[in-house]
């Protein structure tokens, strides 16, 4: 009882649909294991038969994202979770161009759910991904530096992709926030690119977010992940200022943002 209330929990409100939150989230991590196999499959078959690079990104990213909506798809028959977008901000991730999407990050399942949502989407890998970013290495640019990281993404702008950065770099913490990063502010502003903020909202991500609880899941019905796009930021306001001083406004401004919907979606501080 003490650990409940430490971390706020709330109480179980139905039993059996609590037990088989538990299956579904075991019947999930199956089906990732198997997607992330076909697709690590696919990626190599296409490195094999693609000699040219650029094509060969393009055609990754293409794989990587059907296999994320696939597997969401499935989530989502199996009752594991909802996914709310409006028909209007569905519209606009499909048809977004050469943007720098930021959002919040509360559990491992935001990645594949933007993947899913945006077609022309790219990440930054670090150098050493651990599994199951390192399938992903073919598809997307890898952090080896910071010169490669900007000419990748540059080259992914150039050609109408977007960016995925989640600026706290970690998932957020159940209650309150990370320090927000300014590699999303510093790769807009190099690259001459709006940003798009982005907040995951929703039901309470217990059990898939941090701090880490493996036999858990969602106490008040299934997962629900509510997607709301929020006003893009533009850098046109920001031009005369020096590069640390622009990252350090640009990367408040994101903060605020996604702060501000954070509380008046879900009463959340961000």
């Amino acid at each position: 009882m003490a650990s409940r209330t430490k971390e706020n929990l709330p109480k179980i409100r139905n039993l059996p649909l609590y037990a088989y939150g538990l299956l579904a989230k075991l019947v999930g991590a199956v089906l990732f294991a198997v997607i992330a196999v076909l697709t690590a499959l696919v990626l190599l078959i296409l490195k094999l038969l693609v000699p040219k690079k650029d094509f060969l990104k393009k055609l990754s990213g293409r794989a990587v994202s059907l296999s994320c909506r696939l597997f969401v798809s499935l989530l989502r028959c199996i009752s594991f979770m909802k996914l709310k977008v409006t028909e209007e901000d569905k519209k606009k991730l499909k048809a977004l161009r050469s943007a720098v999407i930021v959002a919040n990050h509360p559990s491992v399942l935001d990645l594949p759910v933007l993947l899913s949502l945006v077609p022309r989407a790219s990440l930054v890998i670090p150098p050493k991904p651990r599994f199951p970013l390192s399938l992903l290495k073919e598809a997307f640019t890898v952090a080896d530096s910071w010169g490669t990281m900007l000419m990748g993404c540059r080259n992914t702008v150039s050609r109408g992709g977007n960016i995925i950065i989640f600026p706290e770099r970690h998932l957020t913490p159940r209650s309150g926030t990370n320090p927000y990063r300014r590699t999303a502010a510093r790769l807009a502003r190099e690259c001459a690119c709006p940003i798009q903020p982005l907040y995951i909202g929703g039901s309470d991500k217990r059990g898939l977010g941090s701090p880490a609880a493996p036999l858990a899941y969602c106490r008040t019905g299934i997962y629900l992940y509510e997607l709301k796009l929020l006003p893009p930021i533009l850098l046109a306001g920001y031009e005369q200022m020096k590069d640390r001083e622009a990252s350090a406004a640009v990367t408040k401004k994101i903060h605020d943002e996604i702060s501000a919907e954070a509380y008046l979606s879900d009463y959340r501080i961000v």
